[in-house]
């Protein structure tokens, strides 16, 4: 369940009998919030605390992350590249905190399965406790790899890749990749993007290409509304490729 007290403060909780939700507005008794419906709210010293289904926007805001990771606005537009649907099977790497994990194991839906490579144990650890509270961690497969020696899946659907030199692990990805099958790849500097294009090109992947999203939030009051001072602009950049039998060089790109 998520716990909406304002925009600062979402959080992601697992309702136990005898807990409580500490916060800076006060606390939460989970015995009052158990057997209330979705939408609901319970008063707390300093406002009012809403429930809300855990979607992912709001597992986003309240999800425990050690690391960064990616922002909505880059996983929708990878998930909508990509082509996956429910009971395909994916490759990600790395795992960081989980929350493209999550993402993508949601739209898979329970027949599909995400398979998530990392190099670091505890990176998992935390990733596998984030899917556990959010009732997706039977969709996933943890193995602790480095893409770039080795994957060990083949004909799979997609390959996401959030990792520093996404190059190196370019003629794996295209092992792994069924025929059509789609690369992801996120990085957050223009010089990722070059090296990371031409080893695509240059290794089996055509329709090859490199965007970056901006995200504008608006400040809404009347007679006073106006794009925020203060937001997100700069992420990073996602590259995308399909893998083709033939090489591009093959085919005149």
């Amino acid at each position: 369940m998520v716990v909406w007290i304002d925009p600062r403060r979402v959080y992601l909780v697992k309702l136990e009998k005898g807990k409580k939700l500490d916060t800076d507005r006060g606390s939460l008794s989970f015995d009052s919030v158990i057997g209330k419906e979705y939408g609901d709210y319970v008063e707390i010293s300093k406002g009012k605390a809403f429930l809300m289904y855990p979607s992912l926007d709001y597992i986003y805001d309240g999800l425990h992350r050690p690391s960064q990771v990616l922002y909505p606005k880059d996983i929708g537009y990878m998930i909508f590249k990509s082509g996956i649907k429910p009971g395909d099977t994916v490759v990600e790497a790395g795992t960081g905190s989980g929350f493209l994990t999550i993402s993508l194991s949601h739209f898979l839906g329970a027949s599909g399965k995400v398979i998530t490579y990392d190099i670091r144990e505890d990176m998992q650890e935390r990733a596998k406790k984030n899917l556990e509270l959010v009732g997706l961690v039977d969709r996933v497969v943890f193995k602790l790899g480095d893409v770039r020696e080795k994957i060990e899946e083949t004909g799979v659907d997609a390959i996401f890749l959030d990792m520093p030199d996404p190059w190196l692990a370019v003629e794996n990805v295209y092992k792994a990749l069924k025929p059509s099958g789609t690369v992801v790849v996120f990085v957050p500097t223009v010089s990722q993007i070059e090296k990371t294009f031409l080893y695509l090109r240059k290794n089996g992947f055509v329709d090859v290409e490199a965007v970056e999203l901006i995200l504008r939030e608006y400040q809404v009051k009347e007679n006073a509304t106006r794009p925020r001072s203060i937001g997100v602009t700069h992420t990073g950049f996602i590259i995308t490729g399909r893998k083709s039998i033939k090489g591009s060089s093959e085919i005149g790109e």
